[in-house]
């Protein structure tokens, strides 16, 4: 059955329980006669993220986080941490949103404005592992998302923590104007909409059932054609898969309507997919029994089985993606040529990008929290050693340097052995001078006159990266 004209909702039924294992078998439904099963569905999907016609609407399913053995929505870890915050050990079982309506009705002395803040912090400090998140967005393919949750700081982590770059944030917010991207270009670039505002980057993110509503009730009025014709012509042109997004009962036709910003009649009868993804749940029935009604079809499984089942059907597709590295050339502005010439030499290398600030950094970024993201994703740091960097002791490759040798004490301590500083001299500078730094005359320092590599240096350099 082909994906065309159709659009796929995610339900499971139990046919036979194992009480031991605790496990299902699944079937399909078919609704209407459409299906989402056959590998020709796949094909099809996975042409549709080849060609990057595809935007991902990422609900709060995809948000969970690993805790010992198990996966637990992040939700629930935050509302436990903002409960203990507050000190408040009788109330471990409410909601995120139910919390900090306790917390507020409970403290006269709060404003909702007070729990945010402290909600901002626990946030920040999340350091977590997203195994759907670090799944799907290892589909490299997929460039374009559309944020329901107000973490967008954890999807944007994740990003440059496997894709070497940055992904650019567009914020949907009630008290601050909406900007409109320039120009279509640069929405061909990887962004993300944070359609419910950003925990950290807006001053009034949704975090009660409350403000989303009122961010759906006004969001028609402030995403206006004339107001956001480029964000809405970019994602009126890509086909719609939404992951994960249970919403309360009366949210659910706010949101579809809202996101695929096309009268739900016409879903299915233009040349626009939509594929609609859920984890089962009690809204499952009332979702099913709203959606059939506009030339639904089923997929058998949860959000977890699916983004499993496209991950492993993009990468026969894509083998090489896995084996991607990225290094990291750390160097002054005096040695401009030096580094553009081994990174020529480098990236020769199949599957092997170099990243430096001249090319990477965007103008506003702050630079000493991009270098670090940067330095902390790489797979190999490149110091290049010469007159010129030991010159400048104060300067900004003196910070690469110190970044590169803490995160590789991280590295260590985490039980990680495989080489991650490389320091080259491409001068006539003595290795052992007493200008540069213990921690790389203490190693082995190579030398690449001017930045040209021999081809003994990149043979190194591929073995070091395990891509003999």
């Amino acid at each position: 059955m082909n994906l065309s004209n159709f659009i796929i909702f995610n339900f499971i039924l139990p046919i036979q329980e194992n009480p031991a294992a605790h496990t299902y078998s699944y079937f399909t439904v078919i609704i209407m006669n459409k299906i989402f099963s056959q590998q020709g569905d796949w094909d099809e999907l996975l042409g549709f993220i080849s060609a990057k016609k595809v935007t991902v609407v990422l609900g709060q399913e995809m948000f969970k986080c690993k805790q010992g053995d198990a996966l637990i929505p992040i939700d629930q870890y935050l509302s436990g941490q903002l409960l203990n915050a507050y000190q408040v050990t009788d109330k471990q079982d409410l909601s995120l949103m139910n919390a900090i309506d306790f917390i507020v009705k409970n403290n006269s002395d709060l404003e909702l404005v007070d729990v945010i803040s402290r909600l901002r912090e626990i946030v920040k400090g999340v350091n977590l592992e997203f195994p759907l998140l670090n799944r799907l967005l290892g589909i490299t393919d997929l460039n374009y998302f559309i944020n329901t949750v107000v973490y967008d700081n954890i999807v944007a982590n994740i990003y440059q923590k496997l894709r070497n770059e940055p992904l650019t944030a567009i914020n949907f917010s009630l008290n601050e104007p909406f900007l409109d991207c320039g120009n279509l270009d640069c929405l061909q670039s990887p962004f993300m909409f944070n359609v419910f505002g950003s925990l950290l980057n807006t001053i009034d993110p949704a975090l009660t059932e409350e403000s989303m509503l009122e961010f759906t009730t006004q969001f028609n009025e402030k995403m206006s054609d004339v107001k956001a014709v480029n964000l809405l012509n970019a994602l009126q042109t890509r086909n719609l898969v939404f992951l994960g997004c249970s919403f309360p009962n009366w949210m659910v036709r706010f949101i579809l309507r809202l996101l695929s910003n096309q009268p739900m009649h016409s879903w299915g009868r233009t040349l626009r997919k939509i594929l609609v993804v859920n984890d089962p749940s009690p809204l499952r029935d009332t979702q099913f029994d709203f959606l059939k009604n506009y030339r639904v079809a089923t997929y058998a499984g949860d959000t977890g089985q699916f983004v499993d089942e496209l991950y492993a059907q993009w990468s026969k597709r894509n083998p090489s993606q896995d084996t991607k590295k990225m290094v990291f050339l750390s160097y002054t502005i005096a040695d401009k040529e030096a580094v553009e010439n081994l990174k020529k030499g480098i990236e020769g290398i199949s599957n092997v990008t170099c990243w430096y600030d001249n090319r990477e950094i965007l103008p506003g970024d702050k630079y000493e929290v991009e270098i670090a993201k940067s330095i902390r994703a790489a797979d190999l740091f490149i110091p290049l050693i010469s007159e010129n960097s030991l010159m400048h002791k104060d300067g900004y490759v003196q910070i690469e340097w110190l970044t590169a040798n803490n995160v590789s004490i991280w590295r260590k301590l985490d039980g990680k052995t495989d080489k991650y500083l490389v320091p080259v001299v491409i001068d006539n500078t003595n290795p052992y001078n007493e200008n540069v730094p213990k921690y790389f005359s203490e190693l082995s320092i190579g030398k690449v006159v001017s930045g040209n590599p021999s081809p003994e240096f990149i043979d190194q350099i591929r073995e070091t990266l395990k891509l003999t």
